[in-house]
């Protein structure tokens, strides 16, 4: 009886919504451990081989990381899509919806689409290439390689990608508050306003890690 009260709740509106906030908050902070793991380049070559040596050497923590990750990134596409299918449906039922609502809708779907996709490609290169980096020279692979910032076409698809990850962050954090009820409340103020650590600073501070080895320094300077 528990377990159908939790699939018809699941199965909700609410429930969906609840889901993609959750997750979504959750991979905030896979974001920011992997930001503050990232920073550790401006510190030079040596420090940074050592970083990932360090990570290397407890692997499998780090599979079982990546596994709960893609538990989580899995369960926030899937859930937004059925949401956006509902309220498709609904579009059709309610003539006057408004089409800000709409175009934010559609939006999440596709800036999402194309942050999954990037994502993905990105986390898979770097990891199998580090993998298989037997000099260890892990910091010429981010900053200068084929497969790095020394690839303009790769840099130009990450700074736009965290362009869309920055809207997209601030939206859904609007969104999650307006799910949890909280968004026109002080705190939901005070909340949204922390927020903008996962939404602006660090989206931004990816930003400029790629702006600086990839166009930058190896381009301009």
């Amino acid at each position: 009886m528990k377990l159908k009260k939790i699939l018809k709740f699941y199965n909700s509106t609410i429930g969906k919504k609840l889901v993609v906030a959750t997750t979504g908050i959750l991979f905030s902070l896979f974001l920011a451990v992997h930001f503050v793991n990232n920073l550790i380049v401006f510190a030079g070559r040596d420090v940074f081989n050592k970083l990932v040596t360090t990570l290397e050497a407890v692997r499998p923590l780090i599979i079982m990381i990546e596994i709960v990750l893609g538990i989580i990134v899995i369960l926030h596409v899937y859930n937004s899509i059925q949401l956006n299918i509902k309220n498709r449906k609904k579009s059709f039922e309610v003539k006057n919806q408004s089409r800000k609502t709409s175009f934010f809708s559609n939006y999440m779907v596709v800036s999402g689409s194309i942050i999954f996709i990037f994502m993905s490609i990105h986390l898979s290169t770097f990891w199998f290439n580090f993998r298989d980096n037997h000099e260890h020279n892990y910091y010429y692979l981010v900053t200068s390689s084929a497969i790095g910032f020394g690839n303009i076409f790769i840099t130009i698809l990450y700074l736009v990608s965290m362009i869309l990850l920055g809207a997209h962050l601030k939206h859904g954090y609007q969104s999650a508050l307006q799910t949890f009820g909280i968004r026109n409340t002080r705190i939901g103020n005070i909340l949204f306003s922390i927020s903008a650590i996962f939404w602006l600073f660090i989206p931004g501070g990816f930003f400029f890690i790629a702006f600086w080895f990839g166009i930058l320094r190896n381009f301009l300077l």
